[in-house]
């Protein structure tokens, strides 16, 4: 794993541990909803922690490859999150709107980190 992976990876840890805090701190606070929405965004930062692991193992020394599985998975895996989030506001579906527009946001804070740490050293 090159500086850059681990420097990413890092990054996904932090989130992950940052909203599994809010969101206890939350449920703490009786705010249930807003603690699992918190939830939703650290399993958004898991599955691409995941994703990132995967590039390692099917790419294997070639960063360049790496970055480009990682980057096609972020633009595939958020496709069905965005027709989801599309029917539910069609639908009037506030709750589950929301959830979807959180994940999508989310995914664009990760791939824009991506492109920044990767940028840093390249």
């Amino acid at each position: 794993m090159n500086e850059q992976q681990r420097k990413f990876e890092s990054y996904l840890d932090e989130q992950i541990a940052a909203c599994k805090q809010r969101s206890k701190l939350l449920a703490e606070d009786d705010r249930t909803d807003e603690g699992n929405f918190e939830k939703v965004r650290a399993n958004v930062y898991e599955i691409f922690k995941t994703i990132l692991s995967v590039a390692e193992r099917v790419c294997g020394t070639d960063d360049l490859a790496k970055r480009s599985f990682f980057l096609q998975k972020a633009e595939q895996i958020p496709a069905s999150w965005a027709a989801s989030y599309e029917k539910a506001r069609q639908n009037g579906d506030v709750e589950k709107t929301h959830i979807e527009r959180m994940k999508l946001d989310t995914i664009q804070e990760i791939k824009d980190m991506c492109t920044q740490i990767w940028e840093e050293t390249t």
